[in-house]
């Protein structure tokens, strides 16, 4: 490879025909859906050679602290940028690119989705020299799947003149997502290739082609790439983008532009779109089951059984289902029928919304927190303090709090009391008593958190001198 290339990952999905293990708040490429890894640490190993500069990430600020507590158990070399509210590809790119060329990053950029699933990776490394030589002509490269089957829910690119570089061929058109019929035209014709979302060019040629063709996402996005650092992160001008369209990079530029190459790349890859495709590629035993760690089943065949934590499913007699637990929803569908869950979630954001966005586990600043259980008068959360961190001096006017360390060692503050707390020791702290919690040891807190009192969400918080920002 003649020069280095800066990965810049789109973070910044929603997955929602994975509910209701995808959420708002919990997005795809933040689970550990194939591997120990999560989809976003998979694209993270995927480019953490020398081959490439350290990474720039894209993200919704609601996923800032899972993202980056994710992105360090990878590499500590990165930039996170986060985006005020999601704008779609051509902005999140531009914002990247502005960013690479304030910092003297001119080197291609590699775009790549999160939340995407590829196991042999090192074919589209051997296309970049050539992928490269394009950019240096001014090209926009795509990279398309070389298809397998006449897939319905991917949009298509056809080939167009081959170009001097091996294995490269303009763009002679996208395509949407087709009717089956015409897929099969499609794959027979050996012309069509699945649009991947993965792209390679110059930041300034980018830049350059988006304020042709899209020129107000171009001036919003220069408006908006002022950055400022804040707790590791990279904030734009927030206020900038509020007026800025939300529009992909295929409609903004890739369908108008001329400059636009495509290499065919025969890669093992996924877009984890939905529990088909998740089951397709899932390792499966003799009778086509994917079991995930806590399932068991007996006389069934081709069924998809996924859990969280330590609840179990036992399939007996069932085929071609698809059983979905989390700890406050269970999907349970024929898997014939999975296209329609957007249908379903329809009914559900009606009956009960809060399933479609709230997630067990809460990230913050300092670590995260799960909710355990929860009723009337009492709640109970599993608090994970991260080594140096510190929770915000507070009080709460309706609900008391029993702290339980269950191990490392909690510094803790209550009323004018300082003291610390080890394993199976545990502190009260009445309403409206002052109170903070600190992990000044090298390894994670683990506290249980019980609640109780009249008012238990987090509008009932009062703080004070909080190292976070925060009121």
């Amino acid at each position: 490879m003649s020069r280095k290339i800066t990965p810049v990952i789109l973070a910044g999905g929603i997955g929602s025909r994975l509910w209701p293990l995808s959420r708002k708040a919990m997005p795809k490429q933040f689970l550990s859906l194939l591997s120990e890894k999560s989809l976003l640490q998979s694209a993270l190993l995927r480019v953490a050679d020398s081959r490439f500069n350290a990474p720039i990430l894209v993200c919704n600020e609601e996923h800032r602290f899972i993202a980056k507590a994710q992105i360090a158990e990878i590499t500590d070399s990165y930039t996170l940028l986060l985006e005020p509210e999601g704008k779609n590809t051509a902005p999140a790119i531009a914002l990247a690119a502005e960013f690479a060329l304030q910092n003297g990053l001119t080197d291609p950029l590699l775009v790549m989705p999160a939340d995407h699933h590829i196991s042999d990776f090192d074919k589209l490394i051997a296309c970049l020299d050539n992928a490269i030589a394009l950019c240096q002509q001014q090209q926009l490269v795509t990279f398309a799947i070389t298809p397998t089957e006449p897939h319905t829910g991917y949009g298509y690119i056809r080939q167009g003149e081959p170009l001097a570089h091996k294995g490269c061929f303009k763009v002679a058109e996208f395509k949407e997502k087709p009717a089956l019929q015409l897929a099969e035209k499609y794959l027979t014709s050996g012309e069509y290739g699945w649009n991947s979302g993965m792209f390679l060019f110059l930041p300034d040629v980018y830049l350059s082609e988006l304020n042709r063709f899209a020129p107000k996402i171009a001036d919003s996005v220069a408006k908006a790439a002022s950055f400022t650092a804040d707790l590791g992160f990279q904030r734009p001008v927030a206020g900038a983008l509020t007026a800025c369209p939300s529009d992909s990079i295929d409609y903004a530029i890739l369908e108008r532009s001329a400059n636009v190459a495509v290499i065919p790349v025969d890669l093992n890859w996924s877009d984890v779109g939905s529990f088909s495709a998740l089951s397709k590629i899932a390792e499966k035993d003799h009778h086509g089951n994917y079991l995930a760690s806590q399932g068991v089943s007996l006389d069934s065949e081709n069924n998809l059984l996924i859990s969280e934590a330590d609840h179990t499913i036992a399939a007996l007699g069932v085929s071609n289902q698809a059983i979905i637990h989390t700890h406050d929803a269970t999907l349970v569908a024929d898997k014939s029928a999975l296209d329609k869950l957007p249908d379903l979630l329809k009914q559900l954001a009606v009956v009960d919304s809060d399933k479609l966005t709230h997630h067990q586990a809460v990230f913050r600043p300092w670590g995260n927190y799960r909710t355990l259980i929860e009723s009337t008068g009492f709640k109970v959360k599993k608090i994970i303090v991260n080594s140096g961190a510190k929770l915000s001096t507070q009080r709460h006017q309706h609900r008391a709090e029993h702290w339980v360390v269950v191990s490392g060692v909690a510094s803790v503050r209550v009323g004018d009391d300082e003291f610390e707390l080890s394993a199976d020791q545990s502190c009260y702290i009445a309403a409206k008593q002052l109170h903070s919690l600190a992990n000044q040891q090298y390894t994670p807190l683990i506290v249980i958190e019980v609640q109780t009192g009249a008012i238990l969400d987090e509008t009932d918080i009062e703080r004070f001198d909080d190292r976070y920002g925060r009121g």
